[in-house]
């Protein structure tokens, strides 16, 4: 890589690492819309939301890399539950509304086009009123992700094919979706009370320091109706353990890596066989563990 190219990634990584300052705004889930916790202290907005709450300020910062077991992974910075619970029929879709305003290098706030990462949603059940509950006993397992997808031509090439930063997850979610994000909750779940925790991260402070790669967690408490009873509860993961500073995407150079290299997977344990479609349930190779 060229020393222009070092220079002006490590100066759009100091300029950017401040301008990501974004959450769920609102959550769509059995037909009505929730407002997002964005509230300067944690206390009750009135507005009989499932967002949880967090001390963290309508800022919204980063939880950064060195907290991969740290609580705060879980639901944000010092995240607890909501009093409230929306209901959600199984194999229904949810949608969430994550806060970005203006486009790339224009008047941007809520994100920044210099930021690219996955996304990824969880599901874990809380046993009892989600009120209630340890978040850091929750297991959690994953029903959806996007990481990074193609090298599309645009902003998400910058150079040689090596230093293209490619087209990602978040840039779907925040530049072609509107700030938007739809995830089916699965049918062959059993009925009851869950966690519903989503996230956008960002690799773009670039190199092997792990410390400096950016998460923004959210919760939301549900009420799952019409599942399966029967159906045996898939396997999860304490939140403070799904992620570990050897992932391959914790580890990513996003600026200068293998050419073409895609990663369908964010990281963590592989996506729940419940939130697989039967079609590809029938090749489980296809999957990584």
């Amino acid at each position: 890589m060229s020393k222009i190219f070092q220079t002006g990634a490590l100066l759009a990584a100091l300029l950017s690492s401040v301008a990501g300052h974004t959450s769920v705004e609102k959550f769509e889930a059995g037909g009505k819309t929730y407002q997002g916790f964005r509230q300067a202290s944690k206390q009750d907005p009135g507005n009989q939301s499932p967002a949880w709450w967090t001390g963290q300020g309508w800022g919204y910062q980063p939880v950064f890399g060195d907290k991969l077991a740290h609580p705060d992974i879980i639901a944000h910075i010092n995240g607890s539950p909501s009093p409230y619970t929306a209901p959600v029929q199984a194999g229904s879709k949810v949608t969430f509304h994550w806060h970005h305003e203006g486009s790339c290098k224009n008047g941007e706030e809520g994100w920044d086009c210099s930021h690219h990462g996955w996304t990824a949603t969880w599901l874990a059940p809380c046993n009892g009123d989600c009120k209630n509950v340890d978040k850091t006993q929750l297991q959690f397992f994953k029903i959806h992700q996007s990481a990074l997808i193609d090298y599309r031509p645009g902003r998400y090439s910058q150079g040689p094919k090596q230093e293209q930063s490619g087209y990602w997850g978040t840039d779907a979610i925040f530049y072609d979706n509107s700030n938007s994000q739809t995830v089916k909750i699965p049918s062959e779940i059993p009925n009851g009370n869950y966690v519903l925790r989503t996230e956008v991260a960002s690799i773009h402070n670039n190199g092997p320091d792990v410390s400096q790669r950016q998460f923004w967690p959210q919760c939301f408490s549900i009420n799952v109706s019409g599942g399966d009873d029967s159906a045996k509860m898939p396997a999860g993961k304490k939140g403070t353990e799904l992620y570990h500073a050897n992932d391959a995407l914790l580890q990513w150079n996003l600026y200068w890596h293998e050419a073409g290299k895609t990663f369908p997977d964010s990281p963590g344990p592989a996506l729940a066989s419940v939130a697989q479609s039967k079609a590809r349930r029938s090749h489980p190779r296809e999957f990584s563990s």
